[in-house]
This record gives structure tokens, sequence and C-alpha cells, in this order.
């Protein structure tokens, strides 16, 4: 497997273009914003997982990213990790996610949680 060739100002020109065409706005990041990582233990297969938070509401926007890893943190090995769903509500996270690997590996997520 090769690495794609990432060309920054072409993506820039892409987006710009992209949103002169459908009006669509950006907004600034704004609000209060804090990470968390979570170690969901040895995993296969689909799992809707909940993370209990307080301060977390529907107006929360919440960014996760899942892989494998130890406590030593992340890294890329044979297994497919993929976030399908990422639904904040009062008090808590819920996520989709899938790993696709032939037996229980650990699962990590990171969230960014921001309070707009």
């Amino acid at each position: 497997m090769t690495d794609p060739v990432f060309d920054a100002a072409a993506a820039t020109d892409t987006a710009a273009a992209d949103r002169q065409q459908s009006d669509i706005t950006t907004e600034d990041l704004t609000g209060a914003g804090r990470t968390y990582r979570h170690d969901w233990g040895l995993r296969k297969g689909q799992w809707i997982l909940h993370l209990n938070d307080p301060a977390v509401t529907g107006a929360t926007r919440v960014f996760v990213a899942a892989g494998e890893g130890s406590g030593d943190g992340k890294f890329i090995g044979g297994a497919r990790y993929t976030v399908h769903n990422v639904a904040p509500g009062p008090g808590r996270i819920s996520i989709w996610v899938d790993v696709a690997w032939d037996s229980p590996i650990n699962l990590l997520v990171d969230y960014l949680i921001v309070q707009p």
C-alpha cells in the first residue's frame, strides 16, 4: 500500500469552491473544549458504547477517533477501526464503532468535546 499524496492547496481551493456554490458559511471554533481518552478494553465486531458525562447536552459537539492501542498510546496495526455514528445527548455520548478483527483487541477512543 502506498501513501496518498495530499495537496493542501488544492484541498483548500476545492473546499472554498464548494462553500461558494452551496452558500455554506463556516464557524470559528468557539466555546470550551476538552479531550478525553477512554480504554474500552478488548472488543471485536460492532458496538454501541455510552460514555456518561453530566456536562454533555444535545448541543455539545463531539468528535471521536477510535484505534488500537495500549497504555503507551495508539498505533496502526492490522485491524480496521470504524466510527459510524457519534450522538451527544443529555448526560452522555453514544458512539457506534466497528472493530474488524478475528479476535478481541484493545479499543481506545479519543473524544474532543466542545461546549458551544
